[in-house]
């Protein structure tokens, strides 16, 4: 889409499982401003005949400066839809799961040296237990670290240095699901944060990484659509470019309003969290566990956007 389109366009990701006709009606019209764009469609194997309809209406008359991704998680469920967008004219590219482990190792570093560049493998580490398992993510950093980074070979301290300051990952990762409206991630990623961190202590965590979130989404809906990935830097202080366009595409999934609403919500949690307000509030860790859980699978619905 870059090569097609001469830019980074914008990318939109939306679950067919998750949305409505409406929704991806929306996604697939054309911007205001004609900004490239790229609309990502996963779950594909849950298309239906209420929804499908909307992606040939797009296939049949694609608008100006749009590109379409559908992705398919295999499986015979969905096929005819598969065949119909093939019989479309659409390039199909077979992509099977890339396993953890040595696979993902190998992976990162053949995307390091299409960089012309090397790493060593403690560096590979270092990054991918910062990241995690997100390889459009891990494939971004990676490109960061290539262009900023000047010594060779890239050094687990190198990674580590760049990343400084980024507290609690696991956090941010469950930010990034409710705020693209991935109710089933946020979830999945809230419990293995429980698991994997402690849960005496996850609760503030979780809720100031989402808080850090929904501020930045708040100051990009405030600044002029013509603001440069440059400008949304220095004023949310986000440090790579990569992050200020997942977060473009993020703050546009949301309506002020609802925005506004959240925070109210989430502030609440946060108190909750933290003991409360009053004497007698405090709640223990199954109920602190039960207010978060609910509220990323509330907020992170795309309903709560509707």
């Amino acid at each position: 889409a870059r090569e097609r389109f001469g830019e980074a366009p914008t990318v939109l990701t939306l679950s067919v499982a998750e949305s409505a006709p409406e929704a991806l009606a929306e996604a697939l019209s054309p911007t205001l401003f004609g900004e490239a764009t790229l609309v990502v469609l996963t779950d594909a194997d849950s298309f239906e005949d209420t929804t499908f309809p909307v992606l040939e209406r797009a296939i049949a008359d694609p608008p100006d400066g749009f590109a379409v991704v559908v992705h398919h998680p295999g499986g015979v469920k969905g096929k005819r839809y598969l065949t119909a967008i093939r019989g479309a004219g659409a390039n199909e590219v077979s992509c099977s799961a890339l396993k953890k482990g040595r696979a993902t190792q190998d992976f990162l570093l053949d995307e390091v040296r299409r960089h012309g560049r090397k790493a060593t493998p403690d560096a590979l580490r270092a990054l991918y237990d910062s990241i995690g398992h997100d390889l459009p993510l891990l494939v971004g950093a990676i490109g960061q670290l290539c262009t900023d980074v000047e010594t060779d070979p890239i050094s687990d301290d190198d990674v580590r240095l760049y990343f400084a300051g980024i507290a609690d990952m696991q956090g941010y990762r469950v930010s990034d699901s409710v705020w693209e409206r991935r109710p089933v991630d946020a979830l999945r990623d809230l419990r293995w944060a429980v698991e994997s961190t402690g849960r005496a202590g996850v609760g503030p965590a979780i809720t100031a990484a989402i808080a850090s979130g929904l501020r930045n989404m708040a100051r990009i809906q405030g600044m002029p659509p013509s603001a440069s990935d440059a400008d949304i830097m220095q004023e949310t202080g986000i440090r790579f470019d990569w992050q200020v366009r997942n977060m473009r595409a993020r703050a546009k999934k949301w309506r002020p309003d609802r925005l506004a609403r959240a925070t109210v919500t989430l502030s609440g949690v946060d108190v909750a969290m933290k003991g409360g307000l009053r004497p007698g509030d405090a709640l223990d860790v199954d109920q602190k566990l039960h207010v978060l859980e609910e509220f990323v699978v509330r907020t992170a619905s795309p309903s709560a956007n509707a």
